[in-house]
């Protein structure tokens, strides 16, 4: 007959809340292949085709596909140029592709 531990079976215990928590927090980060087309969003720019500095740039701004804030949109923004589809073009990066919806830090509030 075999013997089991009280403290083994507390840690095999464990592993399935801690395994849990940690799927849960991987599938709500994200990450760099999840694309806002998934949420039923338009994606401007794919993230494999810009370069690292352009990738870089857009970090630092802390760019996203969707604003948190539905009053500070890059279609609101003096940097934004209109494009089709959904899409336009920022002069922060340097006329590199973004979602109308979208937003960064450097937003400033379009002139009337």
């Amino acid at each position: 007959m075999t013997k089991i531990s009280r403290r083994s079976v507390l840690l095999r215990g464990l592993h399935l809340p801690v395994g849990g928590a940690l799927l849960f927090g991987l599938a709500a980060c994200g990450g760099k292949g999840e694309s806002t087309a998934s949420k039923g969003g338009t994606v401007c720019a794919n993230p494999e085709s810009l370069s690292d500095s352009e990738m870089g740039t857009r970090q630092s701004l802390g760019y996203t596909e969707q604003s948190p804030n539905p009053e500070q949109v890059c279609s609101g923004c003096a940097f934004y140029h209109a494009a089709s589809g959904g899409c336009g073009t920022c002069d922060m990066f340097t006329g590199g592709p973004v979602n109308n919806q979208g937003h960064c830090q450097s937003w400033n509030k379009k002139s009337a």
